[in-house]
C-alpha cells in the first residue's frame, strides 16, 4: 500500500529556479512546492547535505521568491529534494499563497475534467 506520510501539502508546479552555492550556480525547474521545501529537476551535480540559495521565478510575480538557505535532502541524477532553512517572512507568505493558488486551480481543473467526462 502506497501511503504519503508528508506533514504538509505539496502543489505540483513548473517554475524556473536559479540555484547557487559557494562552488556553483545553475538553473533548474521546481516541480513541486510546499512550505518546508520543494523538488527540483536539474542537471547540476548537487549532493545530499549541500547548502544552496534559491531564486524561484514564480508565475505572475514581479520578483523571484528567495530562499536564503536551503539544504539538499536527497538527490538522483535528475532531481533533488530541498528543505527550506531560511526564508524571509514575506517570501513564506508568498509561497503559501502560491501553493493555495495551484491547489485551487488543480481542484477547479479536476472538477471540470469530471464534468466533461460525465457529459460525454
Amino acid at each position: 500500500m502506497d501511503m504519503d506520510l508528508r506533514s504538509s501539502t505539496r502543489a505540483a508546479v513548473t517554475s524556473p529556479v536559479r540555484l547557487s552555492s559557494d562552488s556553483m550556480t545553475g538553473q533548474g525547474t521546481v516541480i513541486n512546492l510546499s512550505l518546508p521545501g520543494c523538488a527540483i529537476e536539474t542537471d547540476l551535480p548537487v549532493q545530499p547535505g549541500d547548502y544552496l540559495e534559491l531564486r524561484v521565478m514564480a508565475p505572475d510575480q514581479a520578483r523571484p521568491l528567495t530562499v536564503g538557505l536551503a539544504k539538499v535532502r536527497w538527490a538522483t541524477q535528475e532531481k533533488v529534494g530541498i528543505e527550506f532553512i531560511r526564508v524571509r517572512q514575506d517570501d513564506q507568505g508568498r509561497i503559501h499563497r502560491l501553493i493555495s493558488r495551484f491547489l485551487d486551480e488543480s481542484m477547479v481543473n479536476a472538477g471540470t475534467d469530471t464534468r466533461e467526462l460525465a457529459a460525454a
